[in-house]
């Protein structure tokens, strides 16, 4: 008997104390449950039978757990047994295997941002806004200095392209390699080109040698003609054009944009070749461009003479082998403000302030005139220089020189108008009006056209000028305008408020909703009523319910002064549908606030519809017959089912609820039983063809789709197909969906299972089973086992020393 005792205790103490703390030594909650959750709730947070497409995230939760090890409560880390799938669209997520794509989404605004081809098109769009953005900010940078004349050449206003032959300028000169054409015609017919040699001759037979060289084209013309006429007969028509000019070879150096030797004709001047070579740079000199012809300056061009007047009387043609040179500008003097033209302008050395001011166009019409402020410098220093407009004008200062850099502005005058009143309200003509020193309210009435019959005359206001604080207001008794004390003086910026007595009316409204023709609020008139109201809203439309005219009251009498009501009152009226003949709206007086409301005829109410589609005979959208058709009477009405349908396969949508699980077969056979559901409006029917697929989803080695096979249908031979069970299948939670959204699950029976029969269409899930946290390790069996046996041996020990 001692050793059984013995033995007792040393096997079965250590499992008593392993059950008493729970088995896990790490469950801080001492939670005696063996799983973190309750194995009899669903361990998806979601009810796998609402239909809801939750197919193979269990896969997913195995891999979180093959990287993490292990699951934890702990802070900062998620269960992956505890995903929260509420957040996630069922309706985006079709197959739940790409649960990580569905992560990535959720955590993304948008999921197209997460394409690395949109990401490399945002990036592009990037670096082209900032590329445009330093670009407009270098052109603004340039707007900010601009100069007169900078823009010639690059704008292209003028046509200062290369001038190519054709009818010449009446002031070229000819000179060797130019082709001329000579044509005779009348009594003796001729037509021949010569080109000038190098002597600048031509040598037509008969006529003999002609020196051209450094004639005008003009001139060249007439000697041409004159040698002509002595060998032809009377009467004969001559004439003589430019076939091809000369070509030239020009050079252009110093501050332009694109220096080099341009090839050009000869009758093309330093403009066109400017042009040619991009124009002057941001420091050219537009003011001096000179034309360099064997070493010597034969002509220099001021393009602000150019752009001033727009031609150049003594203009010259360049010749081979010119040089035109520009060099930087002398002077840049800005004028800013209120001038015609405010910019930067070049002026040449000996050129000041009334040269400047010529350039700008002169002054504003709003511009100070009477001071001009210019910012020099002067030993080192900036300055600032005041010219009296007045002396300037005189002659005072017409040789004022300025400077490089310097600075001239002329300011605005004050704003604001300081001879003026304003009369608004019950006036004539309210609006602004000229103020004299000593005139009074009336003469100023009398200019807005006098005071209008709705005046209130009682009280009017002078608003003195000033701020709100300070101003005064002058209280004025209109009805008494021959006493000086109310016919007051009048000074600039005061404003006269005239009352109306309109002011004092406060506007009522009759509202009118339903089934007339313009539903509206309508302004309220003494003595109105309800025949002038509907009337005024377009009359009573022909579905309306002339016999029940509702209007709601709340007003019992109103003046100018108040406004009584003995709470709210009802009436129903019947009134003729043609109100030209009807006499009961004429007699109802109607109130303010009054709500009239128009009701529609019964008969008329809206229409309820469903939707069918898919396989029957005639699909579409059919109106229910009375308010509660059944499935059997649409079908019917709809043709029938094809041959095709599959009726077990059936769904119903209903609005705000969703699908409805409905029994096809049995509706058509038990009419008007409970299987054949009463419709409602908006309700949508559909009838699939026959799906022969049947897929897998879940715990299986690899969600599959495979054909329905009918002599086959076992729940297992499908999941074997799929390639059997996943490491952790649920079997006693094993369920189908089927088509028509119907749901069966496994029933167990003590160690039996009753797996629910496939059909077509069906879809198969086998959820994933939960792992449990707390299992008895050996390990901790032989630390209870022996921590008991070296208690049980001091106790004897113990016992025997006593």
């Amino acid at each position: 008997m001692r050793y059984f005792i013995l033995f007792f205790i040393t096997v079965f103490l250590p499992i008593a104390i392993i059950a008493q703390t729970g088995g896990n030594t790490n469950n801080q909650n001492n939670n005696s449950n063996p799983y973190s959750n309750n194995p009899y709730n669903n361990p998806y947070e979601s009810n796998p039978y609402t239909g809801n497409d939750q197919t193979n995230f269990l896969k997913e939760q195995r891999e979180k757990e093959n990287k993490d090890g292990k699951s934890t409560d702990k802070k900062g880390q998620q269960d992956p047994n505890n995903i929260d799938l509420k957040k996630l669209d069922p309706e985006s997520i079709k197959d739940m295997n790409q649960l990580k794509n569905a992560e990535n989404l959720k955590n993304a605004q948008n999921p197209y941002e997460m394409d690395p081809d949109y990401q490399r098109y945002i990036q592009g769009n990037l670096k082209a806004t900032k590329d445009s953005l330093r670009k407009s900010d270098e052109e603004l940078n340039k707007d900010e200095k601009r100069v007169y004349g900078a823009s010639f050449f690059s704008n292209n206003v003028f046509d200062l392209s290369d001038k190519s032959p054709g009818t010449p300028p009446s002031d070229y000169r000819l000179g060797p390699g130019d082709e001329i054409i000579i044509s005779l015609w009348g009594n003796a017919e001729l037509q021949q080109s010569y080109t000038l040699s190098k002597d600048g001759s031509i040598f037509p037979r008969l006529v003999g040698k002609i020196f051209l060289q450094g004639l005008t084209f003009d001139a060249a013309s007439q000697v041409i003609e004159n040698k002509f006429r002595k060998i032809v007969p009377a009467n004969t028509q001559i004439d003589v054009q430019l076939k091809s000019a000369r070509t030239i070879k020009v050079t252009v150096v110093g501050e332009v944009k694109k220096q080099g030797t341009y090839t050009m004709a000869a009758f093309n001047t330093a403009l066109n070749a400017l042009f040619r070579a991009g124009g002057v740079s941001s420091v050219g000199n537009m003011r001096r461009i000179e034309i360099i012809r064997d070493g010597r300056v034969v002509d220099d061009l001021d393009l602000y003479e150019y752009l001033q007047s727009g031609s150049r009387a003594n203009e010259i043609y360049l010749e081979d082998n010119d040089r035109i040179f520009v060099g930087v500008y002398e002077k840049l003097v800005e004028a800013k403000g209120l001038f015609k033209r405010p910019m930067y302008y070049q002026l040449k050395d000996d050129e000041g302030l009334k040269d400047l001011i010529d350039f700008a166009g002169g002054t504003a019409a709003d511009a100070r005139n009477s001071l001009i402020h210019i910012r020099t410098i002067r030993n080192e220093k900036q300055v600032y220089v005041d010219i009296d407009w007045r002396n300037f004008s005189n002659g005072e200062y017409e040789n004022y020189i300025l400077n490089d850099g310097d600075f001239v502005q002329l300011k605005s005058i004050n704003d604001g108008l300081k001879n003026v009143v304003t009369i608004e309200g019950a006036v004539d003509y309210p609006d602004d009006y000229e103020v004299r020193n000593g005139q009074r309210l009336s003469e100023l009435l009398h200019k807005a056209g006098g005071i209008s019959s709705k005046a209130y005359k009682p009280r009017a206001y002078v608003f003195r000028a000033g701020n709100s604080l300070e101003s005064d207001a002058l209280k004025i008794d209109l009805g008494k305008l021959d006493d000086l004390e109310n016919d007051v003086i009048i000074q600039p910026g005061d404003r006269i408020k005239i009352l109306s007595m309109k002011d004092f009316e406060e506007e009522y409204f009759i509202e009118v909703n339903g089934y007339v023709r313009t539903p509206k609020r309508v302004p309220y008139y003494k003595n109105m009523k309800l025949k002038d109201v509907l009337l005024l809203c377009g009359g009573l439309r022909l579905d309306a319910e002339n016999g029940r005219i509702e209007i709601s009251n709340v007003v019992d009498s109103v003046s100018r002064y108040a406004i009584e009501s003995k709470g709210n009152q009802i009436k129903i009226i019947s009134i003729d549908a043609n109100l030209e003949l009807d006499k009961s709206s004429e007699n109802i007086f109607v109130k303010p606030m009054d709500r009239i409301y128009v009701r529609r005829k019964s008969e008329f109410l809206s229409t309820e519809k469903v939707q069918v589609i898919g396989e029957v005979e005639y699909p579409g959208e059919f109106v229910l017959v009375g308010r509660n058709e059944r499935l059997s009477s649409i079908i019917q009405r709809a043709g029938g089912l094809k041959k095709t349908a599959y009726s077990e396969g059936a769904r119903l949508f209903r609005a705000k609820i969703g699908q409805v699980v409905i029994d096809m077969n049995s509706a058509l056979v038990q009419k008007n039983s409970q299987l054949d559901i009463g419709l409602k409006d908006s309700d949508v029917i559909i009838i699939p063809s026959l799906n022969d697929i049947v897929s897998i989803r879940g715990e299986v080695q690899s969600s599959t789709n495979i054909k329905f096979d009918p002599s086959n249908m076992d729940i297992r031979y499908y999941i074997a197909a799929a390639g059997g069970y996943a490491d952790r299948p649920w079997k006693n939670r094993i369920y189908i969906k089927y088509q028509n959204g119907r749901i069966k699950s496994t029933k167990n029976y003590l160690i039996t299972r009753v797996y629910p029969k496939v059909k077509e269409g069906s879809t198969i899930y086998v959820p994933l089973k939960p792992k449990k946290e707390n299992t008895t390790k050996f390990s901790e069996v032989f630390s209870y086992s022996l921590s008991a046996l070296t208690t049980l041996a001091t106790l004897l020990i113990l016992s025997r020393s006593l």
